[in-house]
């Protein structure tokens, strides 16, 4: 069987050429494709108090999402809402990258929206991109910016070693981490982890789209007394 990284990128060279001539979509459409992927991670230390909100973003219609690992790291309970009003309590870990602090989530679905994955090989400072998170708890909230360098996190104070950022300009805050960032066809390219109001960085998609064929699956605590 085909890994799931596999099957994307062999899909997404095909994407490509396919989409090499198609008009590029306006800012809504972009917004508004990235609204229906993008969901509420909630995450409770038990009996329902909760502990922390994040942002993911699911990334194949029967329901795989990448996270910020640190939002739901040592959680016992985990939600996730969807921009249409779903509401999911089963939830299982696939898989976590610790040093990029990205996790890989499941929720038993189909025919979900879902991102297709960009391509961050011939990304140029200035390009446009795009983002929806629920920062600082308001929900599903957009913005644009452009990129602003593609560097090592050695480069960018307590981000780690060993990895690449896309820094960008795009505001972000608390609560963004596990977002998407967008490009201009609204394709995900990274996904995001840190905002400081001055500048934001996202993990490019390549480097955790295998997240999701790790194992072995672990269920996570039902988030349904969340609130």
């Amino acid at each position: 069987m085909k890994s799931l990284a596999l099957v994307f990128f062999s899909a997404l060279s095909a994407v490509v050429a396919a989409q090499s001539n198609a008009p590029l979509p306006d800012t809504q459409q972009i917004f508004e494709h990235t609204k229906a992927a993008t969901v509420i991670v909630l995450a409770g230390e038990g009996a329902g108090r909760l502990s922390s909100i994040a942002t993911g973003v699911v990334i194949s219609k029967d329901g795989v999402i990448l996270t910020a690992w640190h939002a739901i790291k040592g959680a016992l309970e985990v939600q996730v809402r969807m921009a249409d009003g779903d509401v999911f309590d089963r939830v299982e870990l696939l898989g976590v990258d610790e040093r990029r602090d990205v996790a890989a989530l499941k929720i038993s679905a189909g025919a979900l929206p879902a991102l297709a994955p960009g391509s961050t090989t011939s990304l140029a400072q200035g390009e446009p991109v795009y983002a929806v998170t629920n920062a600082d708890g308001l929900t599903w909230s957009a913005t644009e910016g452009i990129i602003s360098a593609v560097r090592p996190a050695d480069e960018v104070p307590g981000a780690g070693s060993g990895f690449r950022l896309l820094q960008f300009t795009a505001p972000v805050a608390q609560g963004a981490s596990g977002g998407a960032l967008v490009d201009r066809r609204g394709a995900v390219i990274g996904i995001i982890v840190s905002g400081n109001g001055t500048a934001a960085f996202a993990i490019p998609i390549e480097s955790v789209l295998s997240l999701s064929d790790l194992g072995p699956h672990r269920l996570l605590g039902s988030g349904a007394s969340l609130q």
